[in-house]
């Protein structure tokens, strides 16, 4: 397994590239390629989070429960003081970052669920409609939203696999081909639900002309997807 600093390093670089490459084809502004390649980066990491106190895992349920402990605070902002609502936001990001992250390490298995094409699919398409929607990027944005995550999370991946083959030593570890799956049948019931919720959101994400079009860029037909697409 690819250690943290290989995972970082590569995601980064692979990020970069992609980030490059949009603001050259004028999909991004400066601004906004910057925010793309920082997106793609983050992916990147976001697969290990089932390992138990991993760095991944640590810092996304940190980041989570500030951010949650924030959004709270102000959800209650005319009805509490100001040391109360710090008092809100403080015990919001304590429970999020030490109960709830015990609790989701523990009922999560390392190279399971998190380490699947799957799973990278559907935290695509949801970043695509957080991004549209709830911060209202634009079509064309949530979709090099969704892009950079895919292509981040699925860096990870690769270079776990990649790890998994011992070329010196002219062998295959034993934890060749648990990282690049396309789904996990060990954890089948995790993966029917996140089958069902991607044909959820692929009915619920934004336009996907921008998508369409920027398939068609690269050579892809995409008249049968265009036609099939369905929207809820």
């Amino acid at each position: 397994m690819a250690n943290f600093r290989t995972h970082l390093t590569g995601g980064a670089v692979v990020a970069a590239v992609a980030a490059f490459a949009s603001y050259g084809e004028g999909l991004s502004d400066a601004a906004e390629t910057q925010a793309l390649f920082v997106v793609g980066t983050v992916a990147s990491l976001l697969p290990d989070i089932d390992a138990d106190d991993s760095r991944p895992l640590r810092g996304v349920f940190d980041i989570a429960g500030l951010v949650a402990g924030f959004l709270t605070a102000f959800a209650f902002a005319e009805r509490f003081a100001l040391l109360e609502l710090v008092g809100i936001w403080a015990g919001t990001w304590l429970f999020v970052s030490w109960p709830l992250r015990l609790a989701f390490a523990r009922f999560t298995v390392h190279r399971g669920i998190w380490h699947t094409l799957l799973m990278a699919l559907v935290l695509a398409l949801a970043a695509a409609l957080v991004a549209d929607l709830l911060l209202g990027l634009g079509a064309t944005l949530a979709w090099l939203v969704a892009a950079f995550v895919l292509l981040g999370y699925v860096t990870h991946l690769v270079l776990d696999e990649v790890a998994s083959v011992d070329l010196l030593g002219r062998k295959v570890k034993r934890s060749f081909g648990s990282a690049l799956k396309p789904l996990s049948l060990r954890a089948w019931p995790a993966s029917l639900v996140l089958m069902g919720l991607a044909v959820v959101l692929v009915g619920l994400v934004p336009d996907p002309q921008p998508l369409l079009a920027l398939l068609g860029r690269a050579g892809v037909q995409t008249d049968l997807l265009a036609a099939h697409w369905p929207r809820w």
